[in-house]
């Protein structure tokens, strides 16, 4: 296993950024710890020219929608049997539940305070787990 200095900020950023409308993703350097970022029209001149064809750079995959789902309904289930869960539970169900629920945890501060911290923690967790899947032992800074 390769013990490799990773911003934990990029790296969960890349996990979370999803490119619908273009073509583009985020690379690990595996020399380097540096994440990079190949977009179609972003000028690619810093860019390695086989960045998808190197073993040393490792694509990192987005979150797909339903982990992103499960980290919410994760929080739901942590906040037990109060009123905040069941207005989230709600939100969870109705269309468009990733809009709803980030409105509903903006009603109060202390419970938006309380997701993000929860959702950060389950990032640095998933960023945990990409890092082994991919043979990386971490040092994040």
């Amino acid at each position: 296993m390769t013990s490799l200095k990773i911003k934990l900020d990029d790296i969960t950023d890349a996990l979370t950024t999803r490119f619908d409308m273009i073509e583009g993703g985020f690379y690990l350097d595996t020399e380097t710890g540096n994440i990079l970022l190949s977009t179609e029209g972003l000028d690619e001149g810093d860019l390695p020219e086989d960045l998808e064809d190197n073993p040393s750079y490792r694509l990192i995959d987005p979150l797909a929608s339903h982990e992103s789902f499960q980290i919410m309904e994760d929080f739901v289930d942590s906040l037990g049997d109060t009123k905040e869960a069941v207005r989230l539970q709600e939100a969870l169900n109705r269309r468009k539940p990733f809009r709803q629920f980030k409105d509903a945890v903006h009603e109060r501060t202390g419970l938006s305070d309380a997701w993000y911290a929860f959702e950060q923690k389950e990032l640095a967790r998933l960023a945990e787990e990409w890092c082994e899947e991919n043979g990386i032992k971490a040092e994040w800074i």
